[in-house]
């Protein structure tokens, strides 16, 4: 059965953290990691850009049967990521504690059923004031949630029950008629 874990890193080395452990660990430790990522929309000179995102910037997921001994791997240096955990008994003992399975679900639910992709934008349509009509996407199952919109920067927050507690998820979305450019704007 997966277990999946949380590390925490430095936010923006999540990358750079991931592969010196992906260089240095026993491979035998862990099966796999991931960075979750989003799309969201920004706009720029007037045009909408599609850009992809941290969803939980200084956090990596790794997918282990073997967490003591990846945790005491990963305590030798200070380089690598740590995973996350309840302090035990001991001064400096933690319990690793993986990923709940309602939290793996959500999870799985936004970025595919290996965490391998950014969580898509959904397509919603409004009315006359503003009110969400119509949802596409994945932002479709909770919309009932929704604690806030700015539609002209493209995204909702919902609030989700997620790491016990709740959290105030970002949903990228785009609406009917968007002319969404993939450059980046050093290309313009």
């Amino acid at each position: 059965m997966e277990k999946w874990y949380v590390m925490r890193t430095v936010p923006g080395k999540e990358q750079k953290a991931a592969e010196l452990m992906e260089r240095t660990v026993d491979r035998n430790l862990w099966k796999q990691w991931r960075i979750l990522k989003k799309q969201k929309l920004f706009r720029a000179k007037g045009h909408l850009f599609l850009n992809t995102e941290d969803m939980f910037p200084g956090y990596i997921f790794v997918e282990t049967d073997h967490p003591k001994e990846l945790q005491e791997e990963l305590e030798k240096s200070r380089e690598y990521p740590a995973l996350l955990g309840n302090l035990g008994a001991g001064k400096h003992s933690v319990e690793v504690i993986p990923v709940e399975k309602k939290d793996l679900e959500f999870l799985k639910s936004v970025c595919g059923s290996e965490l391998d992709q950014p969580m898509a934008l959904s397509v919603v349509e409004t009315d006359s004031e503003g009110n969400l009509i119509h949802i596409d996407g994945i932002l479709g199952k909770y919309e009932n949630r929704i604690t806030r919109k700015r539609l002209r920067k493209r995204y909702v927050l919902a609030q989700i029950d997620l790491f016990c507690r709740k959290e105030d998820i970002l949903f990228g979305i785009c609406m009917p008629g968007d002319e969404i450019l993939e450059e980046k704007l050093s290309d313009m």
